[in-house]
């Protein structure tokens, strides 16, 4: 169920890395003009670590994150998570990486940490994140040690209680590798033993202002004339040098061998005559293959030449005798050295093989040009009887590339079925919890391939799950749900005005622009408040919002109609009559269901002054409306015709939209009632993030154009975002 990167190195990861309304104007992240994608590389000191088995160990543990301005993108945990193909927005970003264990102390766990910012132009990008030692590194010159002059000695090193110990067994081959935490800048080192005439000696000192990606040589002199106690027999010089990145390699994976559309870990089942397409299986690997061999113990039933035959090295008999049986194959190297063959199993050569009641087995083995060599095998059931039965049901993390798989309060996960499984299903429970939970998986035998939803999670807690039948229970995993998102004086209980205009009412405390703004900017110009706080009418608290429409008329100013308005954002600059305003306010990332929000909504009717602009006539019932976008960027909106700018829920920047438009009373008299507002996901919320929750509340649903009813009077108040 895992994809294997096909060339990474040790670490890293692949990829071909009724209020004023108004469009967005944002680059497509994950399409069109504003897709970039990136490759990235990483090197790690060569002369800190050179086990083959450590360059495993760091593969496998390594910990990837992909940072934007608007907070963490991607998060990866071993390179065998990595996907192939991260599709990013263009922009600055900061790939940062660990791998290795932060242990205080220890001769053989080192720490290796890399960071490094890039950018992301269209098209393909490339990044190498240098992924130095994190520890700080202390060694003993071994030539310096006179073991006439000095017996029966342990040099000790300590960061405060960890401490470790060179002696005459590995003194000559070990490093200490040190955490150095941040309140502590020094090493203490203990030096014990007896001198050539049999006296005890003991040598105390210090190591300052130690720096990680530093290797302290602890060189030792000797006083041959020492008499007195107290450690002048040793004196210790000790030699700082930091860590050099010209040592750095490149660490390199094995290559890679794939099915190119299918899982070549899996039996592939067919009948007798009765494949309908070619399979395919990609073979890569960094900076060139030297071989692919394919070999069989059916040989002759697959129709090779032999047992065992190298493709890219093999003679022109053996390629045509090959090719003519179905069996052909490519090679190429593309512009980052990424060699790649492409092995091209025909239907004449699947459908050429005679059924029978075991399997053929093809094993596929490249070695690339560093000498490391991997190999999978293609394993063929021609017809029922070598059909062979693993897992009953397998299971295995979220889809990486869809934002919505894991929500706040549910989490789809993959799952496939077999026709042998009793009681399928996922068990689950949050972090810390003992008990079990279980969902069944509601697959038809048909299908056998699908996802399980597991619904009544908590948001922002930790789950691990499993799949499971009657008899088996199969390896877990771990997801984290999405937090929920308060929206900020959602009761509207604080009220101040502007500080920068104290004509200005504000929906917030001490005079400052906080989540929620209006329109009050500029009827203000005009001494009018359209939005207020109020005690007429509330759900909870002591107030509610209060928006009326009216025409806004003063002295000489011929006026307009202004329609009373609520947003989530902030009023920009009044142009004139006309405003200038930004629908938006950062938002953490979730996918909520829909809003709920207490309102209660009285039209009023269209006189000469609130139909002007052609939306209404005379005598026509006014309407409100409330909506909810999730935007990838705040929303610029313009009123003045000549430069309009309206909302638009279709723009490329929305990801989430739903809507209520009011035709009619609403709420009972004197009281409000609640409004749930379904919210909408757009096919892109899989691939892009929501960065902004925008809210926008109107008395006057044509109030964009300056048409409506006077007096259209609505209140609002417990604005809520609902995860279910």
């Amino acid at each position: 169920m895992k994809t294997y990167s096909k060339y990474f190195g040790m670490l890293l990861m692949s990829a071909m890395v009724g209020g004023t309304l108004v469009s967005c104007t944002s680059e497509n992240p994950f399409g069109g003009d504003g897709e970039g994608t990136l490759r990235m590389r990483m090197v790690i000191n060569s002369d800190v670590t050179r086990a083959e088995t450590d360059y495993d160990a760091l593969r496998a543990g390594c910990v990837v994150y992909i940072s934007g301005a608007e907070g963490l993108m991607h998060k990866y945990v071993g390179l065998e998570n990595v996907p192939e193909a991260i599709p990013m927005k263009t922009g600055h970003y900061v790939a940062e990486a660990w791998s290795g264990d932060s242990v205080p102390a220890s001769f053989t766990s080192k720490f290796f940490r890399g960071y490094q910012p890039f950018d992301v132009a269209k098209g393909e990008n490339q990044v190498v994140v240098n992924c130095r030692i994190a520890n700080t590194v202390v060694s003993v010159n071994n030539t310096t040690i006179d073991s006439d002059l000095m017996k029966d000695w342990t040099i000790t090193v300590a960061n405060g209680p960890h401490a470790l110990t060179f002696n005459e067994e590995n003194v000559a081959t070990d490093k200490a590798y040190f955490m150095m935490p941040s309140t502590r800048q020094d090493l203490d080192y203990t030096i014990v033993g007896i001198t050539a005439e049999g006296k005890d000696f003991i040598k105390k000192g210090q190591i300052k202002d130690v720096q990680r990606a530093h290797e302290y040589v602890l060189n030792l002199m000797y006083n041959p004339t020492y008499q007195d106690e107290g450690g002048a027999f040793v004196t210790v010089i000790i030699d700082d040098t930091e860590i050099s990145e010209k040592s750095e390699i490149e660490i390199l994976g094995a290559p890679a061998v794939k099915g190119a559309d299918f899982d070549i870990e899996k039996q592939l089942t067919g009948n007798a005559g009765g494949f309908l397409t070619e399979k395919v299986v990609k073979v890569s690997g960094f900076n060139g293959l030297k071989s692919v061999v394919v070999s069989s113990p059916d040989w002759e039933a697959v129709k090779l030449p032999a047992p065992s035959v190298d493709l890219l090295n093999a003679t022109e008999q053996a390629r045509q005798a090959i090719t003519a049986s179905g069996l052909t194959w490519d090679y190429e190297i593309d512009e980052l050295d990424i060699a790649s063959s492409y092995l091209h199993f025909s239907r004449e050569w699947l459908n050429a093989l005679p059924e029978r009641d075991t399997e053929y087995c093809v094993e596929i083995a490249a070695t690339d040009v560093q000498g490391k060599t991997i190999s999978a095998t293609l394993r063929l059931a021609v017809g029922e009887g070598a059909v062979v039965i693993e897992d009953p049901v397998v299971t295995d993390v979220p889809d990486p590339t869809d934002l919505m798989a894991v929500r706040s309060t549910s989490a789809t996960v993959p799952f496939t079925l077999a026709d042998e499984a009793v009681n399928p299903g996922i068990e689950y429970r949050a972090n810390g919890e003992s008990d079990w939970q279980f969902k069944a998986a509601n697959l038809t035998r048909a299908t056998q391939k699908g996802s399980v939803t597991l619904t009544g999670l908590r948001p922002g807690t930790r789950y691990e799950y499993r799949a499971v039948a009657d008899g088996f229970t199969g390896e877990t995993f771990l997801l984290t749900t999405e937090t929920t998102f308060t929206i900020p004086n959602a009761s509207m209980e604080q009220w101040s005005n502007f500080a920068d205009n104290s004509k200005v009412l504000l929906p917030g405390e001490g005079g400052q622009r906080t989540f929620w703004d209006s329109g009050n900017h500029g009827s203000a110009t005009m001494s009018v408040t359209l939005t207020q706080g109020s005690t007429d009418m509330f759900h909870s608290g002591t107030r509610s919002a209060r928006l009326r429409s009216q025409f806004v008329g003063l002295g000489g100013f011929a006026g307009k109609f202004a329609a009373g308005n609520l947003f989530a954002g902030t009023y920009l600059e009044t142009q004139g009559t006309d405003g200038r305003l930004e629908f938006g306010r950062q938002y953490d990332g979730s996918h909520p269901t829909a809003l709920s929000v207490w309102v209660n909504y009285r039209p009023g009717i269209a006189d000469k002054n609130g139909s002007k602009g052609g939306h209404l006539s005379q005598g026509d019932l006014d309407k409100g409306q409330i909506y909810v976008a999730l935007s990838t960027e705040p929303v610029e909106v313009r009123t003045k015709a000549s430069t309009r700018k309206l909302f638009d829920p279709k723009d490329d920047c929305i990801v989430a939209y739903g809507q209520y438009t009011f035709e009619g009373n609403f709420g009972p008299e004197g009281a409000l009632q609640r409004l749930e507002i379904p919210i909408e996901y757009y096919a892109k919320a899989k691939s892009t993030k929501p960065l902004y929750l925008i809210i926008v509340c109107s008395a006057s649903y044509y109030g964009d154009y300056f048409d409506g009813g006077e007096g259209s009077l609505m209140y609002v108040d417990d604005f809520e975002l609902l995860y279910e």
